[in-house]
């Protein structure tokens, strides 16, 4: 339970079946997910596939076609306020209050959320590397990411909304905010976080939904999702070879192209080798699966 917002349902946010378009453009097609408590989730996809239009249609900025939105026991589309109370936000944009300073914006940002904690956004600034009194136009793009971040954080909100929320970090700075969004979730609060960083996305989420054309195509816990995937063959050919020339089996997905080709599977090595014998193979490098060969198998259809 979260001080100041009662009692909080285990399902703590709840998207089913939502739509919108712009013109005639479908850009969410009938997407639904859900986020439990203390649960980190992770959305991904393409540019294009509608990961930004869902964030904005849960916070109210977009209103969706159809649908629907419950944020812990409210629907978010009828009592878009009282939901947004218990969100706290980082957009994907930067573009801020530039003449405020980090810490008046930080103040700005929590101070309608009834458990903001303006001293620990402080101290979560200064653990980001992010000076109080500096301007946020004299902040660089990471700079600003990380205030958004923190005021996040220092809503105290129980939803944690995140779009992109460690874009332009280093590799120290991402180290960092993926511990303090770990905690965040230890503590009972439930996040649903956006990224096209697939390596954080794996250290981070407990599960992960990948979104194609505005619907969710794939999800599972992050664990299930690459235990299904189960190993991957890096392949070099000593000539260029096409997709059609390769062997392939129902639950087999090549990617690459030329020389280069990367097959993912679930079969035992004796069969991989032997399929594979025919090739003008220059070599074989085995590994385990990770998200960004899980994306490149998913999408692999997409590729210009």
């Amino acid at each position: 339970m979260q001080a100041g917002y009662g009692s909080l349902p285990n399902r703590m946010l709840a998207i089913e079946s939502l739509t919108k378009s712009y013109g005639t453009t479908k850009v969410l097609r009938g997407a639904s997910l859900e986020v439990a408590g203390g649960e980190i989730v992770g959305l991904a996809g393409p540019n294009g596939a509608g990961k930004t239009t869902l964030l904005k249609c849960l916070m109210g900025v977009v209103r969706c076609d159809s649908g629907s939105i419950r944020v812990g026991e409210l629907d978010a589309l009828s009592s878009a306020l009282a939901a947004r109370r218990l969100i706290g936000y980082a957009p994907s944009e930067t573009a801020l209050y530039h003449r405020l300073r980090a810490g008046e914006l930080l103040d700005l940002a929590i101070r309608f959320h009834p458990t903001s904690r303006p001293e620990a956004g402080r101290e979560l600034l200064a653990t980001l590397g992010v000076p109080l009194r500096r301007r946020i136009g004299h902040l660089s793009h990471g700079m600003k990411r990380k205030v958004l971040l923190a005021q996040a954080l220092a809503s105290g909100a129980p939803l944690l909304v995140l779009d992109e929320p460690m874009e332009a970090f280093d590799p120290d700075a991402r180290r960092i905010a993926v511990d303090l969004l770990r905690e965040a979730a230890a503590s009972g609060r439930s996040i649903l976080c956006s990224s096209h960083d697939l390596a954080s996305t794996e250290r981070l989420c407990d599960r992960v939904c990948f979104l194609r054309k505005g619907a969710i195509i794939r999800e599972g816990t992050t664990g299930d999702i690459l235990a299904e995937v189960g190993r991957v063959v890096h392949v070099t050919l000593r000539t260029p070879t096409g997709i059609d020339n390769l062997p392939t089996k129902p639950d087999w997905s090549w990617t690459g192209t030329g020389t280069d080709w990367t097959l993912v599977h679930d079969a035992t090595p004796e069969v991989i080798l032997a399929a594979l014998s025919a090739l003008p193979i220059a070599s074989i490098r085995t590994g385990s699966g990770s998200l960004e060969e899980v994306f490149a198998a998913l999408y692999a259809d997409d590729a210009p």
